[in-house]
């Protein structure tokens, strides 16, 4: 799948994989959102490793953060575009409890997209759980076991990565879920840029 840049209006649906982002500068449409599908991936998990399952959420979630934090702590190529390291990321508990919403959604009514089933998209979310963002961003996974390998995931996939590495983002929420088999983990990223003031 290649990685592909477009602008989301509407309720139009994302095709492959995308990256995206919303920014919310007076009443302007949607500028992306990241999707990643990593159904397939069988790899072991290190005894290390927080896994779904063995750890507790809280602390897979903080897992994710520490990782996307380590990463974005360095410069690095995305694709053919490099990025510079970026400041870390501070835990928003309103846009966790968005990316959590969203990932609870999709394992209950199993589907696997940025549309809610509601037809929320992340921005709908993201203000719904009362974070008031001048950007947003978001990256979704399915399948990965473990915060490394969802992050390792991400960081390979070029739209991922470039949200992980925005310098304009600085909070992030984390929410994963599990359908009633094993490997049916959904996970979200939900990234912000509060609004001035905010």
């Amino acid at each position: 799948m290649s990685d592909s840049r477009c602008i989301q209006r509407d309720t139009g649906k994302l095709r492959g994989m995308s990256s995206v982002f919303h920014r919310v500068l007076a009443p302007v449409g949607q500028l992306g959102i990241a999707v990643l599908v990593i159904s397939a991936f069988s790899t072991v998990a290190h005894a290390g490793d927080a896994v779904v399952g063995r750890a507790r959420p809280a602390a897979v979630s903080a897992r994710v953060v520490e990782l996307v934090n380590a990463a974005r702590s360095h410069g690095r190529k995305c694709g053919s575009e490099r990025f510079a390291a970026a400041p870390s990321l501070s835990v928003s508990q309103k846009l966790s409890e968005a990316a959590a919403g969203h990932a609870r959604d999709m394992a209950r009514r199993k589907f696997f997209e940025h549309s809610g089933s509601d037809g929320s998209q992340p921005k709908d979310r993201v203000l719904r759980a009362g974070y008031l963002p001048r950007l947003t961003g978001e990256n979704i996974a399915y399948g990965p076991e473990s915060a490394e390998e969802v992050v390792a995931g991400w960081l390979a996939s070029p739209g991922h990565c470039e949200n992980i590495m925005d310098s304009r983002f600085e909070d992030i929420g984390v929410g994963l879920a599990t359908g009633r088999k094993r490997g049916q983990i959904y996970w979200v990223q939900t990234f912000g840029a509060p609004r001035s003031g905010h």
